[in-house]
């Protein structure tokens, strides 16, 4: 399952990227374009390596502006926010479309977990979504 989760946060960074398929993305497919978002938002939110990586182990600076846009960008190029809520119907599809039905269900439970959260603005709301994701699964953008 762990795993499962992995991939499925791939493949959310992914949804900007992936025209409309019947199909679940395979885990290259989803690495490939995690890679691609992260290549974008790095320099444009001027994010540092050493904070991704923080992040990565569960610390969250809750001060790094940086931090939370480049989690910003991410959201927004999923398409995943609107009117500076986390949009479920634009999540629920997402799965739907990339995401294995086996695990999809469990994955969208996880995330309606999370719908309800609020931010100051685009950044700050994806930076909760993503802590309040990541103390739920263990696992991060």
């Amino acid at each position: 399952m762990e795993k499962a989760v992995g991939i499925f946060l791939v493949f959310f960074m992914a949804c900007a990227l992936i025209e409309e398929s019947n199909a679940a993305m395979s885990e290259a497919q989803m690495k490939n374009a995690m890679k691609t978002l992260r290549n974008m938002c790095m320099p444009k939110s001027g994010v540092s390596k050493e904070a991704l990586a923080s992040m990565k182990e569960g610390n969250f600076d809750d001060d790094d502006r940086k931090l939370k846009c480049y989690l910003g960008c991410i959201m927004n190029m999923m398409q995943v926010v609107k009117n500076g809520k986390i949009s479920m119907t634009m999540v629920k599809n997402q799965i739907t479309k990339m995401v294995d039905p086996t695990w999809g269900a469990k994955l969208v439970a996880t995330f309606e977990s999370c719908s309800n959260v609020e931010g100051s603005d685009n950044c700050d709301l994806a930076y909760i979504s993503e802590s309040v994701f990541m103390k739920l699964t263990k696992m991060h953008l």
